[in-house]
């Protein structure tokens, strides 16, 4: 009596294992409902979303970081004041010798009205930005 080995069964049982082991360890003909189907490719959009976003965040803000930020002045009138090139997070010196006649410059804003004083002492730079002169009248 001879024996013979039908190959068939093999390659189902292969086949059913490869099926077995699809995307998270579930079958992909089978073990899952639509709306477990449906909430995973939800859960996988979402994280593929946060992650570009998250990517795109560092490439931005580290680009500014990496390649300096200006302050930029104006006189408001004044003599002219040369821009700075600083670092992220840096503070900066105030500019020197600016003078206008007839009045006193009393420091430096971030609005042309002068409601926001600059402090060169504890005020750091965080993206590029113009100051403004604040000026009294003599």
């Amino acid at each position: 009596m001879s024996s013979t080995i039908d190959p068939t069964p093999d390659r189902e049982e292969k086949s059913r294992q490869s099926r077995r082991y699809g995307l998270f360890g579930v079958s992909s003909t089978g073990g899952m409902s639509e709306s477990q189907r449906t909430s995973m490719a939800r859960w996988a959009t979402a994280f593929v979303v946060i992650m570009a976003v998250a990517f795109l965040a560092l490439v931005v803000f580290g680009s500014n970081r990496a390649s300096g930020l200006t302050v930029s002045f104006d006189s408001q009138g004044g003599s002219e004041a040369v821009s700075q090139s600083v670092q992220y997070g840096e503070t900066i010196g105030e500019p020197e010798n600016v003078v206008r006649v007839g009045y006193t410059l009393t420091g430096w804003s971030l609005t042309p009205d002068g409601e926001q004083l600059w402090d060169f002492a504890s005020d750091t730079v965080e993206e590029n930005l113009t100051l403004y002169a604040v000026w009294e009248a003599q």
